[in-house]
């Protein structure tokens, strides 16, 4: 039994996507940044929330030759990360073992994205990562906090810090609280800072 639809047969309301345009666009962005000296690119799934838009972003079947590389993608909720977690069981590319969990760390989050790190461990032989981003010293404490208690004091967790950058949007200031936030990072015996992520 066929699932497709005409668009006139569609309920209303519905969320479609012109495949061959949302490719055309992927494709697009990746030329334009390696063309402007950007040769690694992380997008967010978001939007579409599918792993068929994943696959598109990552440029598998792409003609683009001379396009910015997908080195992984960043997520916001667990659902997204989840879905490529499972992405990387089933996939051998590298984009889908290098996430970031792209929403300030709270402590809710932290079992769920500890089981989601073990599987993702577990099926690329300890190569894939999870990242979790903060944006303040109080995630800095709950992050080793749930780290020693866990366990899991020999495994330094990636960190990037988020920080404002004129935006003022989201993220720690760039300034003496930014750094201190930093370097409690940089000299804790549980985390490792991967890098800065801001919004623009």
């Amino acid at each position: 039994m066929s699932l497709r639809k005409r668009l006139n047969d569609l309920e209303t309301p519905a969320f479609f996507i012109n495949r061959h345009i949302f490719r055309q666009n992927c494709e697009i962005v990746r030329t334009a940044a390696h063309a402007n000296g950007i040769y690694q690119l992380r997008p967010h799934v978001k939007t579409h929330k599918t792993k068929e838009g994943c696959l598109i972003q990552a440029g598998i079947g792409s003609y683009v030759s001379d396009g910015a590389k997908v080195i992984g993608f960043v997520v916001s909720t667990k659902p997204e990360l989840a879905m490529i977690v499972d992405m990387a069981f089933h996939h051998e590319c590298k984009s889908f073992r290098d996430i970031l969990y792209g929403i300030p760390i709270c402590k809710s989050k932290l079992s769920a994205i500890l089981r989601l790190k073990n599987e993702l461990s577990s099926v690329t032989n300890n190569e894939g990562v999870i990242h979790v981003l903060v944006d303040n010293s109080h995630q800095v404490d709950f992050l080793e906090e749930f780290i020693i208690s866990s366990s899991l004091a020999d495994i330094k967790w990636s960190v990037y810090l988020k920080i404002d950058t004129g935006y003022h949007r989201a993220g720690v200031t760039c300034d003496s609280q930014g750094v201190s936030v930093a370097m409690k990072i940089i000299n804790s015996s549980c985390l490792t800072l991967k890098g800065l992520y801001s919004h623009w």
